[in-house]
């Protein structure tokens, strides 16, 4: 009977899962697997810091919705750490499989020992040591279901080093077959129809009802299917996180952005009496369900894979502890021949929206240096519906944020709601692992940037050229107007002028220093169009962004 090594188990079952990119960075307690992992048609793309390769893991896995598979060593699993508690605000289905000493001599000190499975506990979904190498497909199909069934998120895998290299019979890996190809589409949850008639019966009621979709729709909504669920039913519609652009941005029903402090219009949802959210969290972003922002009268519909997010800030008018794609699409059938009257709420809505993107328009005003919104309209003038386009920062990048157009779904991501800044750099390279043949800008502030700069390297050793657009003005921004706002001084907010256009080609990248928009709109076109990796060391002027300027109304108790 033939013969398989723990790492030969490991490389069985993720291909069974259909796995074709690994992200991670070598170490001893994973040497046995890499070495088996080069001979095997997997693209392997190695980083510079193992929270960096999670973020990249990350991205790719929600660009593409499939796992991210992600690898390091054990001093690396702590560094991993990071990346982890951002990807569980993300809900993002990351595979994070760490090696360890030999399992025998765990617990007597062994060599860079420390409890992986605790530390990573409180941010996954679930974390495991696998007890033997029999067990690695067991654990494998254990860890790939609890990643992508319900909300999404990322798991731990601890392995080993000596259950890498032991050998067992190939009817090890048989016997877990049918269990590891289980298509994944088919672990979705389904509402029942009396929930639907709920939802269509109060909606179709409503005078000014409203969408908001977010991570939980981003996961599993099909665009076709809302769509045409919109065009049925005419409700605005606003996405934040990985729900944006789930319809485009120019939809007749879209209203962009659903981040409150970037869209007057979605400030006006204080006015709507039903709002129907799909996948999104009644958080801090959303006044924690309370009046503001919405009103004190308005009923709430929550569609949620997760349970624990259900009436959890308040008490909602109706709980759909569901999978969001299959609650849209069953609204979408459903919505049909009913009497719908919400035009003149929409076009009131799309109004405000008009208005507010010419307001932010005015603010390039020609003067040097460059105002934030200089940078938008360069990358707006430069746009087409396929490019990827990645916001990081505290503050700079709200601007582009808020007026840029995404006319496409998956392509724009943003920081999660942990506030992780830094995250910029690796999901851009994430997004162009997942769609190589898009182009991707990653608008970028030069505080975040500092995080993971070395990740330059990484793009420019795996051909995965980004264009950078750094906002640099010296500054960590948010917390910088937030301190001058509520203190009058700051402190450890202010920065030197970082020359990262030396940065770059330190690493292998082109750099230029750009200080007007002329030279900025040449040099965004050009890179555009080489295929390099760029990074645009781009001086902004200190100006708060409306996010800095809604953070310090809403602590100083003036926040409308």
């Amino acid at each position: 009977m033939s013969k398989l090594t723990g790492s030969d188990l490991i490389i069985k079952c993720l291909k069974m899962y259909d796995v074709d990119t690994i992200f991670g960075i070598a170490g001893d307690h994973i040497l046995h697997l890499l070495d088996k992992l080069i001979d095997q048609n997997f693209r392997m793309i190695d980083g510079r810091h193992e929270a960096a390769s999670v973020h990249m893991a990350n991205a790719y896995s929600r660009v593409l919705r499939k796992p991210g598979v992600v690898l390091s060593t054990t001093p690396g699993h702590a560094n991993a750490v990071a990346g982890l508690a951002n990807a569980m605000h993300s809900e993002a289905p990351v595979i994070n499989i760490t090696g360890s000493a030999d399992s025998s001599n765990i617990g007597r000190g062994a060599m860079q020992e420390f409890d992986q499975v605790g530390i990573a506990k409180p941010v996954t979904k679930g974390a495991w040591e696998i007890p033997s190498v029999e067990r690695i497909p067991e654990y494998i199909s254990l860890a790939f279901r609890t990643a992508m069934e319900g909300k999404r998120g990322p798991v731990h895998l601890t392995i080993p080093h000596d259950l890498q290299e032991q050998t067992v019979d190939i009817e090890v890996f048989q016997r877990y077959k049918k269990s590891v190809v289980d298509d994944i589409n088919n672990w979705l949850t389904y509402p029942n129809l009396n929930q639907i008639n709920k939802s269509l019966e109060m909606l179709s009621n409503a005078k000014k009802p409203v969408i908001i979709a977010g991570l939980g729709a981003g996961a599993t909504v099909s665009s076709k299917d809302l769509d045409l669920f919109l065009k049925n039913t005419k409700i605005p519609f606003f996405g934040v996180d990985s729900g944006r652009a789930l319809v485009p941005d120019s939809h007749e029903c879209s209203l962009g952005i659903g981040y409150l402090p970037l869209n007057k219009s979605a400030q006006r949802v204080s006015e709507s009496d039903v709002v129907l959210l799909l996948g999104v969290k009644l958080d801090y972003q959303l006044g924690f369900g309370g009046s503001p922002p919405f009103n004190k009268d308005a009923k709430i519909i929550c569609v949620d894979p997760d349970i624990e997010q259900l009436n959890r800030s308040r008490t909602v008018s109706l709980i759909v502890n569901s999978d969001v794609g299959p609650y849209v699409e069953l609204m979408k059938q459903r919505s049909e021949g009913i009497n719908w009257d919400n035009h003149e709420w929409l076009k009131s809505l799309k109004n405000t929206k008009k208005n507010y993107i010419s307001e932010m328009n005015k603010l390039s005003d020609g003067e040097l240096p460059m105002h934030p919104m200089d940078v938008s309209l360069s990358i707006q003038e430069h746009l087409d519906d396929d490019t990827f386009v990645v916001f990081d920062g505290g503050d700079y990048c709200h601007f582009s944020r808020a007026t840029v157009p995404i006319e496409k779904y998956l392509r724009s991501l943003y920081v999660s709601s942990f506030g992780m800044i830094g995250v910029g750099l690796p999901y851009a390279i994430g997004a162009k692992a997942a769609l190589p043949d898009k182009k991707v800008i990653l608008v970028v502030g030069d505080g975040s940037l500092g995080f993971h700069v070395p990740e330059i390297d990484t793009s420019v050793r795996h051909d995965l050229p980004v264009t950078v657009i750094v906002g640099n003005n010296s500054l960590w921004g948010i917390d910088y107007w937030i301190q001058k706002g509520l203190y009058d001084r700051d402190v450890w907010t202010e920065l030197d002028q970082t020359n990262y256009e030396l940065v770059a080609k330190g690493f292998g990248a082109q750099g230029i220093l750009v200080d007007n928009p002329e030279l900025l709109k040449q040099e965004l076109k050009k890179s555009l169009n080489s295929n390099k990796m760029t990074i645009l060391n781009t001086i902004v002027r200190k100006i708060p962004s409306p996010v800095a300027d809604a953070a310090v109304s809403r602590k100083l108790g003036t926040h409308g």
